[in-house]
């Protein structure tokens, strides 16, 4: 039986696994909601938020997985493989380089000052207007990202039962809100971890038997290696090729990085560890997790590619294609193989990774609306039972906007380059005004917001323009057929927009969005901080910074290291530990550099 892209359907078996695994995986959240609506729970913010910063190394590793490899990652990613081949595999090296660079840059300077937001870093190192700017920047992202994670399952489930994608949206909603709600940071994160592990299974059962049904390993090579879809050696330097080996890697590695090192989702899962080790522990699962992950979703694509060659080359899937294509690529290998409950298993999986990703995405929201909004820009400290309230309210609004902003995602394609560059705008200029504060220690608070604004401005335009080109017609060409195929399915591909009509930063490939928006941020705000900020009123505490430039600091620096991890502990009423956690003897041990830029 070929495959032909237009299969689908949901038997009796498939609506079975379906609930059993959607209910398990709901059911600890909904457990943690039961409780976390008890009064006591209501009133304490900081446990709702943070999970009283007492919680488990791996349920939150597994919650730092869900976080990031939602249905986004396992449907776009195999059409991405089908279309354009392996070469996006390699990012994997991007992903495994940005956990270095997150353990060994931004982490330390997290675990020493342990706080409650990321962005309130931001504060202590220039002002609350700089943290205003990026609380702002990570909300504006988040509701670009949101309803993507809420589409993918949704387009998933519409394809295998028909049921409205808009409705289904709403009813996923509705069950993630509600442990979200009520539960807090606990209900997320055990409901992730159970949730991650169904996301697996479902993907290693996919790819398991879609490896039969294309004939084994062996048949899948082959026929990757005959069309050129393994291959792995484009190096080429355009930055206007979709897919090449320095794009997955050194793009890859930087927009993992923005996303791993300040983003308010991750920061909130590392600061409920108890300790550094802990939280290096969680990083060091989540970049195996992932890494799994998008290899077992690069190995899917390759399996539906060899099944629709194999199958005479069916017009119905050649490329381009989008992303029903896994759904589709299931349902045949339930048929051929005669597995049912597949399809079933599958889109539990597809469920459990959004459900996560979206509970993830609204419990930081809550966070960064309280304690960098309320408090930390507005200076306004409510009673607790009225901040418990705001935040459920603020999950519960978030809620509904994603599933408002489903009629705009629906209408563009590709959900992969799409996510990437979209949420890139926000991330990459956030990360950029990190990065100052912890490498730059002439920047005061006019080269935070000029870099801000100007990374905003340089991601946005190239994100929205590449969106418009892609919406307008311009589309990269797929890797070429063989002969046989071509006549097979009367295969032409017809670009609607002709690329050099349209304007250079917006065919940037989706991989480089980040960069720019990065390199931006951190050209214009040290400039600007070298040239107009006050040096006398920056905040030179080593604690501040990151230990790789701890050499390079002036001596006032060295001298003042620990004063603000003091100061903010006796804000809070409780003793300073004896020792910061990562410090150590600041001025004994690091050779000073004398030369201040002042």
């Amino acid at each position: 039986m070929p495959f032909t892209m237009r299969e689908g359907g949901f038997a009796v078996g498939d609506y079975v696994s379906f609930g059993v695994l959607c209910a398990a995986s709901c059911a600890g959240g909904l457990w943690y909601s039961a409780v976390g609506s008890r009064a006591k729970n209501v009133l304490d913010v900081r446990d709702y938020l943070l999970g009283g910063k007492t919680m488990s190394t791996f349920p939150v590793a597994m919650s730092l997985i869900a976080s990031y490899v939602s249905g986004v990652t396992i449907l776009g990613t195999p059409a991405e493989i089908y279309n354009y081949g392996a070469q996006y595999w390699l990012v994997v090296a991007g992903v495994a380089l940005s956990c270095a660079v997150v353990a060994a840059v931004y982490l330390p300077v997290f675990c020493t000052l342990r706080l409650s937001s990321s962005y309130e870093y931001l504060e202590l190192r220039f002002n609350r207007h700089v943290r205003a700017v990026a609380s702002v920047l990570f909300l504006l992202d988040e509701v670009l990202f949101l309803p993507m994670v809420v589409y993918v399952p949704a387009l998933a489930f519409n394809q295998l039962t028909g049921m409205n994608v808009f409705a289904v949206g709403g009813i996923m909603v509705i069950i993630c809100g509600l442990y979200t709600v009520l539960g807090g940071l606990r209900a997320v994160v055990w409901t992730d971890s159970v949730q991650t592990g169904v996301m697996f299974v479902g993907v290693v059962l996919v790819a398991a038997a879609g490896t039969l049904a294309a004939g084994g390993a062996r048949a899948v090579l082959a026929v990757a290696a005959e069309t050129h879809r393994a291959d792995l050696n484009n190096w080429s330097f355009s930055m206007y090729e979709r897919q090449t080996g320095w794009g997955s890697v050194v793009g890859g590695m930087l927009y993992w990085t923005c996303f791993n090192s300040v983003n308010q989702t991750m920061v909130q899962r590392y600061i409920s560890l108890p300790s550094k080790r802990q939280v290096l522990y969680a990083l060091a699962i989540f970049c195996c997790g992932a890494i799994l992950a998008i290899s077992l979703c690069v190995w899917c694509g390759l399996a539906a590619w060899a099944a629709w060659v194999q199958g005479g080359c069916h017009p119905a899937g050649k490329p381009l294609v989008d992303d029903r294509l896994l759904p589709a690529f299931v349902t045949w290998v339930a048929d051929t193989q005669h597995l049912p409950g597949l399809a079933g298993v599958f889109l539990a999986g597809v469920f459990g990774a959004g459900l996560s990703s979206l509970s993830a995405v609204l419990n930081a929201c809550a966070l960064v609306v309280i304690e960098d909004i309320l408090h930390g820009w507005l200076k306004l400290q409510l009673r607790p039972f009225t901040e418990g309230m705001l935040a459920r309210g603020c999950t519960a609004l978030l809620a509904v906007v994603s599933v408002v902003m489903l009629v705009v995602i629906a209408k563009l394609g590709g959900v992969l380059g799409v996510a990437t560059a979209l949420s890139a705008i926000a991330a990459s200029t956030t990360c950029g005004i990190f990065t100052l504060g912890m490498v730059c220690w002439w920047v005061g608070p006019r080269g935070a917001l000029a870099g801000g604004v100007a990374g905003a401005l340089m991601a946005g335009t190239v994100s929205l323009g590449t969106q418009a080109a892609a919406a307008s017609g311009l589309r990269a060409p797929p890797i070429p057929l063989t002969e046989q195929c071509m006549r097979n399915s009367s295969y032409v591909f017809l670009g609607t927009l002709d690329p050099e009509t349209v304007f250079p930063l917006f065919r940037l490939s989706y991989h480089w969005i980040a960069p720019m928006g990065l390199f931006t941020t951190l050209l214009v705000g040290s400039i600007v901080g070298y040239c107009f900020d006050n040096k006398k009123q920056i905040k030179l505490d080593a604690e501040l910074f990151t230990p790789v430039v701890w050499r390079f600091l002036p001596t006032e620096a060295l001298v003042n290291a620990g004063d603000t991890r003091r100061a903010l502990s006796r804000g809070a009423g409780s003793p300073p530990p004896s020792a910061p956690l990562i410090m150590g003897s600041v001025t004994a041990e690091i050779k000073v550099n004398t030369d201040d830029p002042s």
